[in-house]
């Protein structure tokens, strides 16, 4: 008698090791709707620096730094790729999870300076709050498409995806903030205390009550770090959850970054990784797209004269044919610069369903859709003249009643 021999026909590797999901977050961040809706959001981010600094500092050169700097300082070449200019200057840019994460905590962590002034804690905070405002949009939308993309395999349209980014808007909006929220009311006794403390009487009963005031500390902490390392898996829970809102958004991502902190560590680890190389070759790409156009017109321009583009201050036709040659230019290396958020926005959602499935065992493909609930829904109900509903059981009490009706006349017969 023989014995039949199992034969592994398919690898499913989705349930093996689902972290490979993380590894799809570059080809799907590279996608035409998710660079098209980085690329707005990252142009309207530095108007933030710009306005605030022009408010509250009185001048408006310190928002210049945040963009992707100005276009005349990508032109300064490396040494062993001359005929790149400005491919220093990318491949010395952050990798895309650590340049983002900068991005949106450090208008916040500049907050807790003591030696603030009313006006730099305004202007940190008024930056905080716009890249918040302008992200909670765009970056909403970004992570819808990639929870459906990853989770379901399915594809969602542009249109639907800014839909949905615009109706869930004001909890993505909130939901970072929601930790901060109860750090400042954690706070309040300890600025009561800070009022007493101005007294030489008031040094004493801070004293007493020091252990108290240690305590709303704690609560302080614990609040700020669940935040700085779980917030951007909030916006992936509004966008993957049929309630999705700031309450689930802020006990999710509390919830996941403690219970499973080693495995986000890890997941983060290999983002980075990812994210670290996918930036070369952004950056390569653009470049090259910029140095090979430059090496085609050469040919019919002469090489002299394309060499005006990249350096020196042009008037008249000239310069106004320059100025756009630039301008075409550093909107290239603003897509590029924008892939960083597209990344980091789409693996950060791989991430999340990863950790989902791990802490609450959720499969992947349970991501809210709207066409699920309509489909699996039952027909409503609707009533007749003779206030008698109609419809399925209506259809059926009817057909019940005709078969009765004409046993009962077959007897008579």
């Amino acid at each position: 008698m023989t014995e039949e021999v199992g034969v592994v026909r398919r690898i499913v590797w989705r349930e093996i090791l689902p972290w490979l999901m993380i590894f799809r977050a570059f080809r799907l961040s590279v996608s035409l709707p998710m660079l098209s809706l980085a690329t707005i959001g990252w142009l309207l981010t530095p108007l933030g620096s710009q306005i605030a600094s022009k408010i509250f500092l009185g001048n408006s050169d310190v928002g210049t730094t945040e963009f992707a700097m100005p276009l005349n300082d990508f032109l300064a070449a490396d040494e062993s790729l001359q005929a790149i200019p400005g491919f220093s200057l990318l491949t010395s840019t952050p990798n895309p999870v650590v340049h983002v994460y900068q991005h949106f905590t450090d208008p916040f962590v500049q907050l807790f300076d003591r030696s603030n002034t009313i006006r730099e804690t305004a202007y940190h905070m008024f930056r905080g709050l716009w890249s918040i405002a302008i992200w909670a949009f765009f970056a909403g939308a970004i992570t819808r498409i990639a929870t459906v993309q990853l989770g379901r395999e399915e594809r969602v349209d542009l249109r639907t995806a800014i839909v949905y980014a615009t109706r869930q808007y004001g909890w993505s909006f909130v939901a970072p903030l929601f930790p901060l929220f109860g750090v400042f009311l954690a706070s309040l006794p300890l600025i009561v205390l800070g009022f007493v403390m101005r007294a030489d009487v008031g040094m004493i009963v801070a004293g007493v009550v020091w252990p108290l005031a240690l305590l709303g500390g704690l609560i302080m902490s614990i609040l700020l770090l669940g935040l700085l390392a779980g917030w951007p898996l909030m916006w992936p829970t509004i966008s993957s959850e049929e309630h999705g809102d700031a309450f689930e958004a802020f006990s999710r991502s509390f919830s996941y970054v403690f219970q499973r902190p080693l495995q986000y560590i890890f997941y983060l680890s290999l983002a980075t990784l990812i994210g670290a190389l996918g930036w070369v070759l952004v950056s390569h790409v653009s470049e090259a797209v910029i140095a090979l156009t430059y090496y085609g017109t050469s040919w019919g321009a002469t090489n002299e004269r394309v060499e005006l583009i990249p350096f020196g201050e042009y008037t008249g036709i000239l310069g106004a044919g320059v100025g756009l040659i630039r301008w075409f230019d550093g909107l290239v290396r603003i897509i590029a610069m924008a892939f960083n958020f597209s990344y980091f926005f789409c693996v950060l959602t791989a991430v999340y369903l990863v950790l989902r499935r791990d802490v609450d065992k959720t499969d992947f493909d349970e991501v809210f859709v709207e066409d699920d609930k309509v489909r699996y829904s039952l027909p409503p109900l609707e009533s007749n003249a003779d206030s008698t509903p109609s419809g399925v059981a209506g259809s059926t009490g009817t057909k019940n009643d005709d078969a009765g009706a004409s046993e009962g006349e077959e007897s008579a017969s």
